[in-house]
C-alpha cells in the first residue's frame, strides 16, 4: 500500500470508509466538513455517517448521488517499477493484478450509464492490506455524448482518452468493524448481548474495555445496571468526572461511552439489579459490584434460573493489593459461594487466603470504607478483560478462577485455577450441611 500512496507524482484524495454491504458493488459518497476541511466518505448508513460527524463536532452530512463503485479481492496488489498514472497504464496494471477486477472495471464503463453523468469515475477494492482506490476526470464532451451509450467512452478511454491521468484515492476505515476488529486475531464482542452489573470504580473501567471490544457494536447491545449516582468520593478512582456528579452512574456512564463511540447500543438501567427482570437473557453478565452480598444473589440467581449465561464476578482484595476474577458457567465447576468454606468448623472462612493482614479501613461522618487507589479498579477490569478475551478465542476460559497481585504486595500466592465445587456448598453443593445458628 506504501507503494500506491507514496512516491508517485499523480494527485492523492483522501477518503473514509464506513460501513458498506458485505457484497455491494456501488455506494455513494458524503461530504462532511471536519474542521474546516471538506472530507469526502464512503458509506451506506445515513446514521452511521451522522453520528460520525456528530462525534467530531462537524456540520451534518451532505449525501451526493455521485457512486463509488466497490470490488473485494483475495489477491495482493502487484507492486510494479513504475506505478501506474495514466488511465492506460491503470487498465494494464489491473489485468496484471485481478483479472476479476479488471474485467469489472470495464463492464462499469461499458454498461453503467450512471458514471457518465459526474466529473469523474472513481472505484474502492478492498484487499487483503486494506482498501486501495484509484479514479480519473472524464472529458466533459465525450462523456455528454456517450451518455446513452457507455461503451463509446469505454472506447474513448481505450483511445485517445488512455493518456489522461488518474487519481490514486487514500481510503482510511472508521466503521465499527474495522474499529473494533483491527487489534485482535479472533472475533470481537459485536452482535452480542453483555451487561454489567456495577458502574462504579471497577464497572466503569469494565464498560470502557467491553465497548473498546465491540460490545454494543453490530447488533449488539452492552446493558449498564447500576442504582446509585455519582458522588464527590466516587471521583477519585471512577472512569467518570465533575461532569457527572450526582447524576445515574448507570446513565452518566452510558452517556460517555456513547459520546466516545456513536455506533454502538447501550443501555443504562439505574435500578437495583434484584428487580431487573431477565438478567440472564445475555450473552455474558459481568457481577463488577465488588459487594459480596450482591455477588451471592446474583450467584444464587444464576444457580436458581439454571441458565447457561457465563456469570463473571471481578473485586478488589483489601487496599487494593490484590484482584480477582471468578468465571461461572452452567453447573461446571465451582460457584461464587464456594470460595469460603461451609463446613461447621470453618464456616465461611475463606477457602484461599490472600491477606496476610486485615486491610484499613477509614470512617469519615457515618460512612465507612476501604481506600484504595485508582490503580485497583484498573487492575481488577484489567483481569476481567484478559477472562473475557480468553472466552472470546476458547469459549470457555481457563482458568476460571485468577488472582493477581500488585508486585510490592506482602500476601499469600494463590494459583490460579478452576475453582472445583465444594460437597457442602449450601449454594451448588451436593451434600447436606449444618449451617450454625447466628448468635
Amino acid at each position: 500500500m506504501v507503494h500506491w500512496l507514496n512516491g508517485q507524482s499523480t494527485a492523492i484524495w483522501d477518503v473514509l470508509i464506513g460501513t458498506v454491504a458485505l457484497g455491494a458493488t456501488c455506494t455513494n459518497y458524503w461530504l462532511v466538513d471536519i474542521n474546516g476541511v471538506p472530507t469526502a466518505l464512503i458509506a451506506d448508513s445515513e446514521k452511521e455517517v451522522a453520528a460520525f460527524a456528530g462525534a467530531l463536532g462537524a456540520s451534518a452530512p451532505e449525501k451526493t448521488t455521485c457512486p463509488c463503485w466497490l470490488f473485494q479481492t483475495d489477491v495482493l496488489p502487484v507492486v510494479p517499477d513504475v506505478m501506474p498514472s495514466t488511465v492506460k497504464a491503470l487498465f494494464a496494471w489491473l489485468k496484471a493484478w485481478d483479472k476479476g477486477i479488471s474485467n469489472g472495471v470495464q463492464r462499469i464503463l461499458e454498461k453503467e450509464p450512471r458514471y457518465l453523468k459526474y466529473k469523474q469515475a472513481t472505484f474502492a477494492v478492498k484487499t487483503p492490506i486494506g482498501w486501495l482506490g484509484f479514479g480519473f476526470d472524464l472529458d466533459q464532451v465525450q462523456r455528454l455524448g456517450a451518455i446513452k451509450k457507455p461503451r463509446l467512452y469505454k472506447q474513448h478511454l481505450h483511445g485517445k482518452g488512455g493518456t489522461r491521468g488518474i487519481m490514486r484515492l487514500s481510503i482510511s476505515e472508521f466503521g465499527p468493524a474495522f474499529v473494533h476488529s483491527r487489534n485482535l486475531t479472533f472475533k470481537d464482542l459485536s452482535g452480542r448481548q453483555i451487561k454489567v452489573v456495577g458502574c462504579g470504580a471497577i464497572g466503569s473501567y469494565v464498560a470502557l474495555s467491553l465497548v473498546r471490544l465491540g460490545a454494543g457494536a453490530n447488533g449488539g447491545k452492552l446493558t449498564l445496571i447500576d442504582p446509585d449516582k455519582l458522588k464527590p468520593e466516587n471521583i477519585g478512582r471512577h472512569v467518570l468526572g465533575y461532569p457527572a456528579l450526582f447524576k445515574s452512574k448507570a446513565t452518566a456512564l452510558r452517556d460517555e461511552l456513547v459520546r466516545q463511540f456513536p455506533f454502538s447500543t447501550i443501555d443504562a438501567c439505574p435500578t437495583d439489579v434484584r428487580g431487573v427482570p431477565a438478567l440472564f437473557s445475555a450473552d455474558l453478565v459481568i457481577d463488577a459490584t465488588g459487594e459480596e452480598s450482591v455477588s451471592e444473589f446474583l450467584n444464587a440467581r444464576r444457580i436458581a434460573e439454571a441458565t447457561k449465561t457465563p456469570l463473571l464476578h471481578a473485586w478488589i482484595k483489601g487496599n487494593g493489593q490484590t484482584v480477582q476474577t471468578l468465571w461461572v458457567q452452567g453447573s461446571k465447576g465451582g460457584c461464587f459461594r464456594c470460595l469460603r468454606l461451609a463446613d461447621h468448623k470453618n464456616y465461611r472462612e475463606e477457602r484461599f487466603k490472600v491477606l496476610k493482614e486485615d486491610p484499613v479501613r477509614r470512617l469519615i461522618g457515618c460512612t465507612g470504607f476501604t481506600p484504595y487507589g485508582v490503580a485497583a479498579p484498573m487492575h481488577a477490569a484489567t483481569l476481567a478483560t484478559e477472562t473475557i478475551l480468553d472466552w472470546l478465542q476458547r469459549d470457555s476460559p481457563s482458568p476460571r478462577f485468577r488472582t493477581r497481585s500488585v508486585a510490592s504486595a506482602d500476601v499469600f500466592e494463590v494459583k490460579n485455577q478452576d475453582l472445583t465445587r465444594l460437597a457442602a456448598c449450601p449454594a451448588c453443593g451436593t451434600n447436606d450441611v449444618a449451617i450454625p445458628a447466628v448468635r
